[in-house]
């Protein structure tokens, strides 16, 4: 389903309650235009060990990391629990491998592997149970080989985090037109938020529009609790990195 599909989906039933990742050409039509794809490659080149042959990305999605390091290396694994996003990954790599689970279960040992390194690229957002959080670092560690290295980028829980902020993002191509409406709002001492989206898309060739809410449950780490999080797995090195773009997490087993 391409965008003009999806506005008519939506045109048919305006009223039905819709998930966050419910229409993936939505999701990455958005995303490829805000984010800063060559950015992560440049996060995982930072901190992954000298040699490395072999990488895991956790929350691999849509494959927009995958697409830019496939064939880079011996062995690239993408693993995420949404089929969706994985069946638009496969069409973007030729040589990595796809694997649908869900990182807070899955990890690479359960399969006889290990890496040099691992990434999640913003995923840590989904974490939001503290169960949830120490089961992932636990399949990080065993998924890498001794000395390997795991990086991730977060938003960290603190005074400047804005309870109650509203944004507007507009991307746009040659015929689409999206608007993101975001109202979130912080939930829990924990850091916990609810993001309320209003997405509205619009087809310059066929004039048409439509529009789509949904929510979005999600949290901020504090970076203590991260670093407790990686020691208890039993990584000997955590290490926050703060600077002009995002917070950066690193662990090194």
């Amino acid at each position: 389903m391409e965008l003009d599909g999806v506005i008519r989906d939506l045109r048919e039933d305006p009223h039905r309650q819709r998930e966050f990742y419910e229409y993936p050409e939505l999701y990455e039509f958005f995303q490829s235009r805000v984010v800063d794809r060559d950015a992560q490659v440049g996060l995982l080149e930072r901190f992954e060990p000298a040699d490395t042959e072999r990488v895991l990305e956790f929350g691999c999605g849509a494959g927009p990391l995958l697409a830019r390091i496939d064939g880079e290396y011996d062995e690239v694994v993408g693993v995420d629990a949404n089929p969706d996003l994985l069946e638009m990954a496969e069409r973007r790599v030729s040589t990595a491998t796809l694997v649908e689970a869900d990182f807070t279960d899955w990890s690479a040992a359960d399969e006889g592997q290990t890496f040099d390194a691992a990434a999640l690229m913003g995923g840590l957002l989904h974490l939001t149970d503290d169960g949830a959080l120490d089961a992932f670092a636990v399949n990080a560690y065993e998924s890498l080989r001794p000395g390997g290295a795991f990086v991730t980028f977060f938003e960290p829980l603190s005074e400047a985090v804005d309870n109650g902020s509203r944004e507007l993002h507009t991307v746009e191509s040659d015929r689409y037109t999206v608007e993101r409406h975001a109202t979130s709002a912080i939930t829990s001492p924990s850091g916990h938020y609810t993001t309320t989206y209003l997405f509205v898309i619009t087809d310059e060739a066929r004039d048409e529009e439509a529009r789509m809410g949904t929510v979005f449950h999600g949290r901020f780490f504090a970076a203590g609790r991260l670093r407790e999080a990686f020691a208890d797995a039993g990584f000997e090195t955590t290490e926050i990195h703060e600077g002009a773009g995002p917070t950066v997490f690193h662990a090194r087993r």
